[in-house]
Order: structure tokens, then C-alpha cells, then sequence
């Protein structure tokens, strides 16, 4: 997992690429929401970019509890700043929450997020 900042944009990308264990996936949630609180200490606005490409998960019960932790443990209400969270993946293109949208392309992830400011 690899942890970048995209300077022109202002957007952080999580490369999250690799085989992904429930335990590993939730070491690895720990660690994205200690720098995630970390880098948003000047902020009142925080634009991720969280690249699934190159995921591959244990399996698919995996995939899901993970997801359903994720959900709950970066609700934009838990945190004293609003964040957008954009998901690279290689299927599909789709929001699905107001903080939340799923690409194929990072540029239109970048673009999602160049627009958005706060809730």
C-alpha cells in the first residue's frame, strides 16, 4: 500500500494494490486513518483517490466485510472535516454516496474531485 500526494490537485491517492487478507485489509485501514487524520490536521476539505486496480482479495466474503467496515470507519460524520473519496476500480462508473464515486479512469476520478469543496 502506498500512500502519494497528488500536489497540482490537492488529492491524496492510496494505491492499493496487491493481495489483500481480511487482517491485512483491516492493519491496512488503521494505517490510512492515523495519515488520513494526520495530513487533514490544516484542513477543512480532504479529496482521496483510493486505486482498486490492482486489488486482489483473499475472496469475496473478504472483499465484502472489508468494504463494510471501510463504510462505517470513513463516514465523512466521523471525521471534522468533510472528504471525498474517489474509488479506481476496473469495472465500474458509478456514484454511489455524496462523498463517494467509482471510476475506471483517474483522470475523471481527479476531475470528480477538483470540483468539490464541502458538503
Amino acid at each position: 500500500m502506498k500512500f502519494l500526494h497528488l500536489k497540482d490537485n490537492d488529492v491524496f491517492l492510496i494505491d492499493y494494490s496487491g493481495k489483500i487478507s481480511f487482517y491485512e485489509g483491516i492493519s491496512n485501514m488503521i494505517l490510512i486513518e492515523k495519515e488520513i487524520r494526520k495530513i487533514s490536521l490544516n484542513t477543512d476539505c480532504l479529496k482521496l483517490i483510493f486505486d482498486l486496480r490492482n486489488t486482489v482479495w483473499e475472496n469475496m466474503q473478504t472483499h465484502n466485510a472489508l468494504s463494510a467496515i471501510a463504510r462505517k470507519s470513513f463516514d465523512p460524520y466521523n471525521f471534522n472535516f468533510v472528504i471525498y473519496i474517489a474509488i479506481l476500480n476496473n469495472e465500474y462508473n458509478a456514484a454511489t454516496f455524496e462523498n463517494e464515486h467509482w471510476f475506471i479512469e483517474k483522470e475523471d476520478a481527479i476531475k470528480w474531485l477538483a470540483q468539490k469543496t464541502q458538503f
